[in-house]
């Protein structure tokens, strides 16, 4: 008897070890999934190529926010203001540095050319010219724009210092520091597709440039907002300040989004429909779409309202509650709409989105 009673308390104590051990794993687990699911830029998948273009379109100017984990930045309001910017990559046919494992890349935007070197490690800059402008830069000790890799924490400093020409007579001497800090990570609500996982990047330049003419002074802040499946910033907003000798400072801001880049896989959620954008709407996305097992939707609320999702299609046949309605609190919410066990043919269907008076209906087909 008090062999069995032993025995049992034996059980007991390594089974309570054993669920212990269970608990510590799963929150590890969890832990890790968090950490690996947080962007970090690498040179396979955020490093230039050479072929590669886009247009960046012009946005109203706004606030790039705090930094900090698990940040939501909403731009479903933006508003865009018709300008834009191409830019594109190639390689430089100048010749080749022996012994040096980076490619030599030539980034074009509005009239210049910048002069890359790139490779796993990161990128350097190496100077510029701009035929147009009759300005050109060299450096002597070229700026680290970028080192791999880079995720939420990570820092880099790096000083630079060159020569620049105007109309090949000017000479004007430049030094300064180029700062980088991965500064946020989040989720990022823009007017047609709501992206997790992005991580923010802020670059600080400082500046000074020295010539017979007087000296100028510079910071440049700019924030870069990399998401999964984009190799470059979908998001870019600067702040930059100037300041000729003993004159006030000049400050200029603006805002960029480029989201009509190439996307890698089905990472980043897209949407076919527009999503609201008014002042005070709910932003929504669906996704994928035509979808073939599931369809995830996200949807932002700037407030705790009642919200209900329905899913019906044209001839009433198939009506479902997929959320009751309920009062749900400010912030992104997630829910998925399973076809199959829903026993879903193949068609058209729509998701009814009903947050408080606002209605939002959104086309899905399941093939």
């Amino acid at each position: 008897m008090i062999f069995s009673l032993s025995l049992k308390l034996y059980y007991f104590c390594s089974m309570q070890h054993l669920l212990k051990r269970i608990f510590i794993l799963v929150l590890v687990f969890f832990f890790v999934v968090e950490v690996f699911a947080q962007v970090t830029l690498t040179f396979l998948n955020n490093g230039p190529v050479a072929g590669d273009s886009s247009r960046t379109r012009e946005i109203s100017y706004i606030s790039p926010g705090f930094p900090g984990e698990n940040m939501v930045w909403d731009l479903s309001g933006i508003k865009y203001t018709g300008k834009s910017i191409f830019s594109g990559v190639k390689e430089d046919p100048s010749p080749k540095i022996a012994g040096r494992g980076e490619q030599s890349l030539v980034l074009t935007e509005e009239g210049y050319d910048y002069f890359y070197l790139f490779g796993e490690a990161g990128g350097t800059e190496t100077g510029y010219v701009n035929p147009v402008k009759k300005m050109s830069l060299q450096y002597d000790d070229p700026v680290a724009r970028m080192k791999y890799p880079l995720s939420y924490g990570g820092q880099f400093s790096d000083p630079f210092s060159g020569v620049a020409w105007y109309n090949q007579s000017s000479r004007i001497e430049i030094s300064g520091t180029y700062t980088v800090t991965a500064d946020a990570f989040g989720t990022l609500i823009l007017p047609d597709r709501i992206v997790k996982s992005t991580l923010r990047v802020k670059i600080v330049k400082q500046s000074l440039q020295m010539s017979v003419c007087g000296s100028y002074q510079s910071t440049i802040v700019k924030y870069y907002w990399y998401a999964p499946g984009y190799r470059y910033p979908v998001l870019m907003i600067s702040d930059t300040e100037k300041k000729y000798g003993v004159n006030e400072p000049v400050v200029v801001k603006d805002a960029w989004v480029n989201v009509e880049q190439h996307m890698a896989g089905d990472i980043a959620a897209g949407a076919d429909s527009k999503a609201p954008s008014e002042a005070g709407a709910n932003s929504v996305i669906v996704y994928p779409n035509p979808f073939t097992g599931q369809v995830t939707y996200d949807y932002f609320l700037r407030k705790q309202i009642p919200v209900a999702v329905e899913l019906y299609d044209m001839s009433g046949r198939f009506n479902l509650k997929v959320e009751p309605k309920q009062v749900q609190a400010e912030g992104l919410h997630t829910g998925v709409v399973n076809g199959s066990a829903h026993a879903m043919p193949p068609g058209v269907y729509y998701l009814r989105f009903t947050f408080d008076r606002q209605v939002v209906v959104t086309k899905i087909v399941k093939i």
